[in-house]
Formats: C-alpha cells, sequence, structure tokens
C-alpha cells in the first residue's frame, strides 16, 4: 500500500513540476471536449421540452387523408367525434406558417379560452375572438406588447385597379408567450380557430382535431375513428413522439462534425502526452529504472498522471461548458440545434447536464492521453537505463 501511495505522490509531483506541459494537455482536453458537453446538453435539453410537449398534448391527432399527407377536416366532425364513448375532449386546431412584416411565424388556432394554452401568456392575457398573443422573441422583433396591433395576410384577394392583392386583417396583441417554457413559443402566434380559418380561407375546417381519450381506452377511441370515416388519417402520442425524437436524433451528423473537430483537437494532446521529443521524461523513467522501479511501477506511475489528466480536463471542460450554455446561451452552438435562431438567442436556451456524458468525456480523455503516453513509456522502461540515460 505504501508504494502505491509513493507512485501516486510521484505522479502528482511530476504533473505539478512539468506544469507547461499539463497544462497544454488540459486546454487541448478543454478544447476537445467543452464542445461536445455543451453540444449534448442543448440537445436533452430541447429533448426533454420537446418530450413534456408532446406528453401535455392530445392523445390521438386525427385529419383527413389526402394522397398520403395530412389534408384539412370538416369541423362538423367535433361534435360527431365528441358523442364517442371514452372520449374526454375535442380541440379543433388550425396550425400553419405566416409571415408578419417579413418574418417566418407559426400560426396556431384554437378555440378561444382552452386551459392547455392559459399558462402560455407570459405578459397580458389570453387570446379572445380578434387578438393574439405572440412570441417574445416575434413580439421583440416587431416592438410588440400587450394592445399593440399587428396585421396578418389572409388568403381573401381584392383588386386595386385591376392588380389583386391579399386582404390583411388588424389584431389586437392580448400578450406574448414565454419561450423559456417551450422554445418553439418563441415565433408562435395564437389566435381564436375562427380567425384562424379566415386566415387560411378554409372557413367550417381545421387543420386536426386533438382528441383527449380516458386513460387506457385510447385502442378502443382509434376504432370507433376508423369506423366512423375511413379516410380519417389518425396519428397517436407515441407516433407524434417517434417524430420529435426522430427529427432530434437526425441531427446526429453534427456530432459527427464534433467528433471530427475533438480528433483533430485531440492530436496535439496525444504528442504532448505521448512525451514524443521530450528527452527529460525519457531521462526521468530512465532514472526510476536505474534506482530499481520496476517496468510495472513505471508504467502505473504514468497511468496516474493520465488520470489526473483526464479527471482534471473533463472537469474542466465540464464548467467550461456550463459557463458556455448557462451564462453565455449557448453562444453559436445552440443556433447548430435550434434552427432559425441567431448567434447569441433571445430566449433562455434549454439544456440538460447529465452524468452519462460526463462519464463519456471522462473515457474520451483517458483514451486520449493514455494512447500515445502508455506505449511510449513501455518502449521506454523496457530498455536498458544505461542506454536511456546515454
Amino acid at each position: 500500500m505504501k508504494k502505491h501511495k509513493a507512485i501516486a505522490t510521484t505522479a502528482v509531483d511530476a504533473v505539478i513540476r512539468h506544469w507547461p506541459r499539463s497544462l497544454a494537455i488540459m486546454l487541448c482536453l478543454i478544447a476537445m471536449l467543452s464542445p461536445f458537453l455543451s453540444a449534448l446538453s442543448i440537445l436533452e435539453g430541447v429533448k426533454s421540452q420537446s418530450r413534456s410537449s408532446v406528453e401535455q398534448g392530445a392523445d390521438i391527432y386525427v385529419t383527413m387523408d389526402l394522397y398520403g399527407r395530412n389534408g384539412v377536416i370538416p369541423l362538423a366532425f367535433v361534435n360527431e367525434i365528441r358523442r364517442m364513448k371514452d372520449v374526454v375532449k375535442v380541440v379543433p386546431r388550425a396550425v400553419g406558417r405566416v409571415y408578419i412584416n417579413g418574418r417566418p411565424a407559426v400560426l396556431l388556432g384554437i378555440p378561444a379560452g382552452e386551459a392547455e394554452h392559459a399558462d402560455a401568456a407570459a405578459a397580458g392575457a389570453v387570446p379572445k375572438p380578434g387578438e393574439v398573443a405572440v412570441g417574445a422573441r416575434l413580439a421583440r422583433a416587431l416592438n410588440l406588447g400587450a394592445g399593440s396591433d399587428i396585421s396578418i395576410g389572409t388568403r381573401a384577394i381584392g383588386i386595386v385597379n385591376g392588380t389583386p392583392y391579399a386582404l390583411k386583417k388588424v389584431y389586437r396583441v392580448a400578450g406574448t408567450l414565454d419561450p423559456a417554457s417551450d422554445i418553439r413559443a418563441a415565433d408562435l402566434v395564437i389566435m381564436d380557430i375562427q380567425d384562424a380559418a379566415e386566415v387560411y380561407g378554409m372557413d367550417g375546417f381545421a387543420t386536426d382535431l386533438a382528441v383527449y381519450t380516458r386513460p387506457g381506452s385510447e385502442a378502443t377511441v382509434i376504432d370507433g375513428l376508423i369506423g366512423m370515416n375511413a379516410a380519417f388519417r389518425i396519428q397517436t402520442r407515441d407516433l407524434a413522439r417517434t417524430y420529435v425524437e426522430g427529427g432530434l436524433n437526425g441531427r446526429g451528423g453534427i456530432f459527427t462534425a464534433l467528433y471530427l473537430a475533438a480528433i483533430a483537437a485531440a492530436i496535439p494532446a496525444i504528442l504532448v502526452s505521448s512525451g514524443i521529443g521530450l528527452t527529460e521524461r525519457k531521462k526521468e523513467i530512465g532514472v526510476l529504472k536505474a534506482i530499481g522501479w520496476r517496468t510495472g511501477e513505471v508504467m502505473e506511475l504514468i497511468t496516474i498522471e493520465n488520470v489526473l489528466y483526464a479527471a482534471t480536463g473533463a472537469s474542466a471542460a465540464l464548467l467550461v461548458s456550463f459557463f458556455w450554455v448557462r451564462l453565455l446561451n449557448g453562444f453559436l452552438i445552440a443556433k447548430l440545434f435550434i434552427p432559425g435562431i441567431d448567434a447569441l438567442p433571445s430566449f433562455p436556451v434549454p439544456s440538460r447536464f447529465l452524468p452519462l456524458p460526463f462519464f463519456s468525456a471522462l473515457c474520451v480523455a483517458l483514451v486520449v492521453t493514455m494512447t500515445g503516453s502508455l506505449a511510449t513509456t513501455w518502449r521506454t522502461s523496457v530498455v536498458p537505463p544505461r542506454e536511456v540515460l546515454r
């Protein structure tokens, strides 16, 4: 036990004594691991928020099949579905894209007073007919607030001097939406479904019906919907969850790019930690062998050094990542995972720092530091001390 304690003390002394070399390894590890940890924390944050939105949503979404795609569904089906056994609530929705002063936004039309969206208004009130609630980023960009007026183009066509143009309607801003609860609220516009139907020129229709069922009765309700109309296109909460997670996991290419950057940053760390060109390190090993150290003890010494490098480097990278994501709000890197935002997001970027990514980073750091150093140490330690010290 005393022998291993002495080896560990010698390893700590070597790390401190060769501080320029140690600092170079730490900086390489931080440069390699901090983008990796930052990316994973943001991705996990977005996933968590998306899962929460899906879980709080409806059990079933019903639209009409349009050649394998979603088509609008008549509002006449709302009451018919509401009368089905085990159906708790049916919420017609109109969802689509609009442009407001040249800025793209997502328009969501729902019946006024829906409780599931009541907590989305961060300032002001829930919109009534003729009113809208606007995402905080959109409101900031257009200088809008509660009581402001906003004009939205409709599908209706007017003609002036023989020239057709899209008619616009003015709505009062009832409040703004908090993107901290859901990043998708940043550019969201919520209005009454009848107003949304007027915008899209689909009076009497909705883009989908959100059906809420009693627990455990989803399959029964789906069977009833299929029997009601064979043209229904039915999507469940599980399918919605698959779409969301599949889309986020599809950004795996970004991780590939980060890994390539990590490997590029790891090369200097491998070269430095391996002791290439470091004659002093070879002489130290030769001295240790000359005073009676065995090859296994020398390898243990180098292993402890690398564990210290890896643990310190990974911990420092975690601190840098936390500062980057939480204090700098994911500057530059958040743009890779949340499309359409600025380099410095105007809303809190969701993030989750989990233990597994840190331990993964620690393992990567161990592999990087030990890959070259152990092989070089072995080659040096098996050489007679006289030749090494020559």
